[in-house]
This record gives C-alpha cells, structure tokens and sequence, in this order.
C-alpha cells in the first residue's frame, strides 16, 4: 500500500521552490538546512524511500545531484559536501516521500569534521556503547 500523498510537502512543489529539475526528480533548497546551501533531491513520484526508486528515478537524481553542486560551487563554494538519504522514522525520516539530502560543508564548520553529518547535526558524536572509540 503506498503512502498518501494528499498532505505531502513534496508532491506539489510550487515553480519558485524548485531550483533544478530533470523528468523525473527537481531539487529545492531545504527548509531546515543543516549549512548554507543545503538542497533536497526528490523525485516527483511519491514513493517512501530510496529503496522504492524505480532504477531511472535513482539515475535521474544523481545526475540533478551533479547538477546541484554546479550551482553549490557557483553560490557558496564550500570545502566538501555529505549527500544521504534518512530512511525510516528511526533513521531520522520525518517526510515519508524519498528524498536525499545534500549538504556543502566548510572548512571549520565544525571543531573535527570526522563522522560527517552527524557532528554537525547534533553538534556531538553519537556513544555507542559496542565501540571504544568515536567513528
């Protein structure tokens, strides 16, 4: 059974919020961003998660996503980037159509960059009680 989408933010973006777009996904700037120039990839489809991509919705979105860091590139010029997808409420997902996440990052955005995303999200490094060290 799919997911309704009559309530979804992302099945009716308007013409403004979509700043690249191919036939089958478009991006826009992400409402909540993480660091300047944060973008949402999403497909047009309303489909749950990544794993129910059709093979040339995957293709289409990261060919947007090389897309997107041309226009990252031309607007903020940051030092590295994360790209991801959450999937599942557990995993962080709050919107229940797929969409990827692609975050430019700055040299110095944060004290230790390594973990990633996760350092700049939460601003600490997860414990985890299996592991000694921080990863």
């Amino acid at each position: 059974m799919m997911p309704d989408s009559s309530a979804c933010p992302f099945c009716s973006p308007f013409g403004n919020d979509i700043i690249a777009r191919n036939s089958l996904c478009y991006a826009r700037w992400d409402h909540f961003p993480v660091s300047k120039g944060h973008l949402l990839v999403i497909p047009f489809r309303h489909t749950p998660d990544y794993f129910t991509l059709a093979a040339e919705e995957k293709v289409a979105m990261v060919e947007l996503i090389d897309e997107c860091r041309i226009i990252i590139e031309n607007n903020f010029t940051p030092d590295g980037y994360n790209i991801g997808y959450n999937i599942g409420s557990a995993a962080g997902q709050t919107i229940m159509h797929c969409h990827c996440h692609f975050i430019p990052r700055y040299k110095d955005d944060t004290d230790n960059p390594r973990g990633g995303v996760r350092r700049v999200v939460v601003g600490r490094y997860f414990k985890d009680p299996m592991r000694t060290s921080s990863s």
